[in-house]
């Protein structure tokens, strides 16, 4: 394939998965208590876009998606923690699904790992937001890591869903 056309394709998937993924953040999404933010369903498809498709597309797609969300949420100042903490989410979760990618059920329950940092940052933010409240902190991270085991277990079955269609277009490091 040569590269213009390899570009597009990268393009296109980002828009795409893009607008997926912020139908799954903006749309279907729980607020939590005080409105102070939301469970929705983004890790799971966030996921799900990096290890299917590669860490350029999962990242592009990820923090553009999440990032307007939070912005037409009205979470305008959420919107530098997302972008950090979706972006390393799609990233850690490339590496451990493409290091792993021999072991059949090792990759899957090390996927719960690439949670982690999203749920620190978001703590982090927390703790700024609540004047270092850690009390009010520790509850929205609770919610933090509900979404994101409900997220990973939603990209694996999403996963080895696609897994079994012949696609096109799939990250080439993946395929062996």
């Amino acid at each position: 394939m040569n590269k213009k056309l390899e570009i597009l394709y990268k393009a296109s998937y980002i828009a795409f998965l893009s607008a997926l993924i912020f139908i799954a953040t903006y749309f279907i999404k729980v607020p939590y208590f005080n409105n102070s933010g939301y469970f929705n369903l983004s890790d799971g498809l966030i996921i799900f876009t990096s290890i299917y498709f590669g860490p350029v597309v999962g990242f592009f797609s990820s923090i553009i998606a999440t990032s307007l969300a939070d912005f037409l949420s009205g979470f305008i100042m959420c919107i530098p923690f997302t972008i950090f903490a979706k972006g390393i989410e799609s990233i850690l979760s490339f590496l451990i699904f493409k290091l792993l990618f021999k072991r059949k059920l090792v990759k899957y329950i090390a996927l719960y790992l690439s949670f982690v940092p999203m749920v620190l940052t978001y703590f982090i933010f927390y703790l700024t937001l609540y004047n270092f409240d850690f009390l009010i902190s520790y509850i929205y991270s609770l919610f933090d890591i509900i979404q994101g085991v409900i997220g990973v277990s939603f990209s694996i079955v999403i996963y080895l869903t696609f897994d079994h269609i012949n696609v096109k277009y799939r990250y080439k490091y993946l395929l062996n």
